[in-house]
């Protein structure tokens, strides 16, 4: 075991920068700037393998072609930052969305945590009943038609998001500090009239509250029957952000036994990164994280 170990220690290749090691391919040479273009097209999963290659595919892909993936992604250039490492970028490739189960697609209690099930408890309804369809041209709801339905009494649920879980470094949140935009599409029946409840806070690591959004609808008459969006971007929150709590519920107002409560779908929480100012946009653009990265890994600046 011992002369294995010696020996296969032996055989390992320190990486040097200046050689060719990476950018020979059968007997083809291809310079860096052409392998990294090249990468922009593999699929993320294979991307992920070619980090395994060698030291020189890793720092590239790492360095440059995640970044370059994102802003093809979001059609806009994104500035590089020491303190938003590459696996957040890889986030913004495969998903833009911090909550999960955002629309039921995954039951009613699946990342949940529910606070009241009055009435005849939360439901799942696909297709929505009573309403129309969803709005078919939003990314947030991945071309399902499912939404969560309370009852003849309030029904509450809630979901916490722990940012660094997500990717989101110390640094990232104590010193950009980027907006963070909430949002959801709320309804009700055409035959019932309905209440629906948002309430979104900001907490730092002892569950204090930093800031918070309050979004409460009373859905009568006219209003009825059609798909309704609430937003809100937090800024300047200040140092400490590392948790986000997002609770919403409701139930209808006649008291029918079943399912006439508001329906609610496509919650979404979301940051924002800087990009690249130009007189078509404000200087911030938006991503989400998710929990396929490796939120531990801490690596050079991009």
């Amino acid at each position: 075991m011992g002369q294995f170990h010696d020996h296969s220690m032996k055989m390992r290749i320190v990486y040097d920068e200046k050689s060719e090691n990476g950018l020979i391919l059968g007997d083809k040479y291809l310079p860096q700037e052409l392998l990294a273009e090249i990468f922009c097209y593999v699929d993320y999963k294979s991307l992920l393998n070619c980090h395994l290659v060698c030291k020189r595919w890793k720092i590239l892909i790492q360095d440059y072609v995640w970044r370059k993936k994102a802003e093809i992604s979001l059609g806009q250039l994104l500035l590089p930052h020491k303190d938003i490492t590459w696996h957040i970028y890889y986030c913004v490739c495969v998903r833009r969305n911090l909550l999960k189960n955002n629309s039921g697609q995954d039951g009613v209690h699946k990342y949940w945590k529910i606070v009241s099930e009055g009435g005849n408890h939360w439901k799942v309804e696909n297709p929505p009943v009573g309403v129309p369809l969803l709005p078919s041209n939003e990314p947030v709801f991945e071309g399902r038609q499912c939404c969560f339905v309370t009852s003849y009494h309030r029904c509450a649920k809630i979901q916490i998001i722990d940012l660094q879980d997500q990717g989101l470094t110390l640094n990232v949140l104590d010193n950009l500090q980027p907006p963070i935009v909430v949002s959801e599409w709320y309804s009700c029946r055409w035959d019932c009239p309905a209440i629906y409840e948002c309430f979104v806070q900001l907490l730092n690591a002892d569950n204090d509250v930093l800031d918070s959004f309050q979004f409460r609808d009373s859905i009568e008459g006219e209003r009825q029957n059609q798909w309704h969006h609430v937003s809100h971007e937090f800024t300047n929150y200040g140092q400490g952000l590392r948790k986000i709590s997002f609770y919403h519920g409701g139930s209808d107002q006649l008291f029918w036994l079943g399912h006439y409560g508001s329906k609610m779908a496509g919650a979404c929480v979301y940051v924002k990164l800087p990009t690249v100012k130009d007189s078509n946009n404000e200087g911030m653009t938006d991503y989400c994280t998710d929990d396929e990265g490796d939120s531990q890994t801490n690596q050079n600046s991009l």
